[in-house]
């Protein structure tokens, strides 16, 4: 993977610093490399992710010279070749007497590197009651020195690198989610040497070149080497190659010198049969036959670099017969381009049922995996259309229409610009969050930050930072979301639309999750300011419904939690009536939920009921998945509970909890505990209700949520004066209003001051 490296001055430290340069011209390394190119120049967190002896070091290290201070310092460390007290230890450092044979002060890595690269080598080794100390120093830029009490700042910027897959170490409990989505700012994939098969001829001839004698090898010995099995990857061909130079008597390498010095000559015996046989059957196409026959020409017209009579000797047929198989492709590729376009026209006149067969004949001409580009782009091209039709037909829950997207995105990396496919990550994101599958969704937007940031497109990087503050809020984390709105670029905003993208107003949107972040955070200033302008922006886009409808979202949604039902009331129903006008369904339930709200604040139970059930049940659920579930069972249960069914709410509020956390949709879970303990207060079981009402406290406290848990304390101290409890009422509320501002335009805040006061006289 090296070639010569160029000497450059040293570190402090008196390591060369030099930049290794790279060899292969696989398409996976070249798409690693350009990636690796755009991300350098940053200071944000990267996580390589390859398998042992892929050379992560080595990126790692280009990484380092191709950043912003390539003199600094790159300091490495393997978390899992020293024991857990050294690890700590060579991290943060140490002060005299820390422990025991700490004879003097230490300063560890974090210190030494400045504004250089700490390289933290097989990260998923670093043991779990480390990872939240390492965690605090990527959120805080600080450390403390084991033993001292001085604070001491963090410059430098962190690679991480793992051979393992910590997504997986992360659901078995092994590694910390929050740590994982710090490190993976960006991520790395390093291809194996089973994925770069092509390149090792060129590598074999590179580290041949290194060697104090001279060697050759045959282009025979050369295929021997490609068809060989390397678990160790280029550290494994670069030793073999070691080996060679030292140990063989022969200077020219044949396929029979080989034979005396490969690690394990049964690898390069042919594959299984059969294992090759379910391999090709497993190919995702209609006719398999065709599909494994245009394989094997494509590869055997690559390996001959285009010569057709070299790859009909491979093939062991005639040359005419490789130019006929060719032409038959091309036939087959203009029949499936000729799908394509008679599927855009339809799809053009909103004939969605009309374009799905053509889509699907297309692909079934189209092999898979693609060989060559063109081949690539036209399996992308019918797939992303295949999953906007299915989508249209069947909705965002559509299974087929998640999985045409997903096949897309495969069949368009490294052929298609990031501008495309980030649109494409945009559409399975949104699939995935109106599920409510917040995990696959956290990722997804993880992939769409890395293509992003990537691109340089500051729209690109705009969008994916809504999609990110979308999620955290949903996930129950609204002060990330409001830091990631401010990384993005989102907030503050001026009064411009951005459409570019996806075709909506990405600045209404992103003001709408402002504005639910900083409620939920308790910056109920903020949050009625954004509200204003949700209102103003509902006024200044009456051109473009679909924005308007954005907006009016975010200004009735804000106008119910701040409990404004004189504003609630005409914002629902004017987002009912320009959805039901244009046909957006979803927004249209919305609506209707939200007006169902006012409707209970105005003492009309039955009317509410009907807007929010089938608000949430005929439209929402049904066009757009899972989304608002904990928000309308929250306004659901309060309804109840208003028309003096509190059994009912009590146990409608039992199964939502239980499907909230299933779902991860912790945004409104202190709000459902309230409810819950109201419901309990009025059937009399008083020890439950403030049960409920503490684990409501706990519950937001953890999530951040101030507003449901001034709800809830004010509920329990309620419930405490009505026992005779007062001092502890009164304690309640004064830890609970401490640091909240009593003149906040929330009538929370007022209706908790009002209570303390009471409690007074």
């Amino acid at each position: 993977m090296l070639r010569q490296p160029t000497p450059m001055p040293h570190t402090h430290q008196g390591l060369p610093l030099t930049e290794p340069q790279v060899v292969g011209r696989a398409p996976a390394f070249l798409h690693l490399l350009r990636l690796l190119d755009r991300v350098a120049p940053t200071d944000r967190a990267v996580l390589i992710s390859g398998p042992t002896g892929a050379g992560k070091e080595v990126l790692a290290q280009r990484l380092h010279r191709r950043g912003r201070h390539p003199e600094a310092p790159f300091l490495d460390i393997n978390c899992g070749a020293l024991p857990e007290h050294l690890v700590e230890a060579e991290l943060f450092g140490h002060a005299k007497g820390a422990f025991t044979g700490a004879v003097a002060a230490h300063a560890g890595h974090f210190e030494r590197v400045g504004q250089g690269t700490l390289f933290l080598d097989e990260i998923g080794e670093l043991p779990l009651n480390l990872q939240p100390k390492l965690l605090r120093v990527l959120e805080t830029r600080s450390f403390r020195p084991l033993g001292s009490t001085e604070v001491k700042h963090f410059r430098g910027r962190v690679v991480a690198a793992s051979h393992r897959d910590l997504s997986a170490l992360v659901r078995e409990g092994r590694f910390r989610e929050d740590l994982y989505y710090r490190l993976a700012v960006f991520v790395l994939e390093v291809p194996g040497l089973d994925q770069r098969r092509d390149d090792i001829p060129e590598l074999v001839r590179h580290f041949a070149a290194l060697q104090p004698r001279a060697l050759t090898f045959s282009e025979s010995a050369l295929a021997r080497l490609q068809g060989h099995v390397w678990p160790g990857h280029i550290r494994q061909l670069r030793s073999m190659v070691d080996r060679l130079a030292v140990l063989s008597e022969h200077s020219h390498i044949t396929p029979e010198v080989l034979a005396h010095h490969m690690d394990d000559p049964q690898a390069a015996a042919p594959v299984d049969a059969q294992a090759l046989a379910d391999a090709l059957l497993s190919l995702a196409c209609g006719d398999k036959l065709a599909c494994a026959e245009q394989l094997l020409i494509d590869r055997a017209m690559a390996r001959s670099n285009g010569n057709k009579s070299a790859a009909a000797r491979l093939l062991g047929v005639s040359r005419k017969a490789v130019e006929r198989r060719i032409a038959a492709q091309g036939d087959r590729s203009r029949s499936a381009q000729e799908c394509l376009d008679e599927a855009q026209a339809h799809i053009q006149a909103s004939a969605f049922r009309e374009a799905v067969p053509l889509l699907r004949q297309g692909l079934a001409q189209v092999c898979l995996p693609a060989a060559t580009p063109e081949s690539q782009r036209l399996a992308y091209d019918l797939y992303r259309l295949l999953g906007v039709s299915l989508r249209s037909l069947e909705g965002w829950l559509s299974a087929e229409a998640l999985q045409a997207y997903e096949a897309a995105f495969q069949a368009g990396d490294g052929v298609v610009e990031d501008a495309e496919m980030g649109s494409l990550l945009f559409g399975i994101w949104t699939a995935q969050l109106m599920a409510m599958d917040l995990g696959k969704a956290r990722g997804t937007v993880q992939e769409m930050l890395q293509r992003a940031q990537g691109s340089g497109d500051p729209d690109l990087v705009a969008e994916a930072h809504v999609a990110m503050a979308n999620t955290l809020f949903w996930l129950g984390d609204s002060a990330e979301a409001l830091a990631c709105l401010q990384r993005g670029g989102l907030v503050p905003v001026g009064e411009q639309e951005r459409c570019r993208t996806q075709g909506f107003d990405l600045i209404g949107l992103a003001l709408n999750f402002e504005g639910l972040a900083a409620f939920h955070t308790g910056d109920f200033t903020r949050a009625q300011a954004v509200r204003e302008r949700l209102t103003r922006r509902a006024h200044e886009t009456v051109a473009h419904p679909f924005n308007q409808a954005i907006a009016l979202q975010g200004a009735a949604w804000l106008a119910c939690l701040f409990e404004d039902q004189a504003a609630l009331l005409p914002l629902a129903e004017a987002l009912e009536a320009l959805s039901q006008q244009h046909g957006f369904l979803f927004y249209l339930g919305v609506g209707q939920v939200l007006r169902g709200a006012a409707l209970t604040a105005q003492g009309r139970p039955a009317e509410a009921e009907l807007a929010i059930r089938d608000g949430y049940e005929a439209h929402m659920l049904r066009h757009g998945g899972k989304l608002f579930y904990s928000f309308q069972a929250w306004k659901l249960g309060e309804l109840l509970l208003s028309a003096g069914r509190a059994e009912e709410a009590n146990q409608l509020i039992g199964q939502a909890m239980d499907v909230a956390l299933d779902l991860q949709d912790r945004a409104y879970l202190g709000e459902l505990l309230d409810v819950q303990g109201r419901a309990c207060r009025a059937m009399g079981d008083l020890d439950g209700a403030e049960e409920a009402f503490r684990s409501a406290m706990s519950t937001a406290l953890a999530l951040g949520c101030v507003p449901a848990r001034l709800r809830a304390a004010t509920d329990l101290a309620l419930l405490m004066q009505e026992a005779g409890r007062l001092r502890q009422a009164r304690e309640l509320l004064d830890k609970t209003l401490r640091g909240l501002d009593p003149q906040a335009p929330f009538v929370g805040v007022r209706r908790a001051v009002a209570l303390r006061a009471m409690l007074d006289v």
